[in-house]
């Protein structure tokens, strides 16, 4: 076992699930990653180029780091256009529906995460 995972799992958290992080990177009414984001470098026409391909993520990142990036990327660049998919802080002109609350759960989180970590490294 990875020495990440297990230290996840010893911390009482929830391994990600690789189908489920699947199916919410390609729900655009929920994650809304393949808006930015290009699933390979090459690039789909339905796919975005606003940001980084997010094969690459999983090479530049370990999970826990690539977990951080997408709870609130603001800690890594404050200017950042990505949403805080785990922070409610500092928002505004929220729609009342999402008034205080994050856009993913802890779980969905964890599983987005799992699925980067399947995809083929640049």
């Amino acid at each position: 076992m990875r020495a990440w995972l297990a230290l996840l799992l010893a911390a009482g958290a929830q391994a990600g699930d690789v189908e489920r992080g699947r199916a919410l990177l390609a729900d655009r009414t929920q994650s809304l990653c393949l808006l930015c984001h290009a699933l390979t470098a090459t690039g789909d026409a339905n796919q975005g180029n606003l940001a980084p391909p997010l094969a690459a993520a999983a090479a530049r990142w370990s999970p826990p780091e690539l977990r951080e990036r997408i709870a609130d990327m603001r800690r890594f660049n404050p200017a950042t256009v990505m949403p805080p998919f785990r922070s409610t802080d500092g928002l505004r002109d929220v729609a009342p529906a999402w008034a205080g609350r994050a856009a993913l759960t802890e779980q969905q989180l964890d599983d987005l995460v799992a699925y980067l970590g399947t995809l083929a490294r640049p």
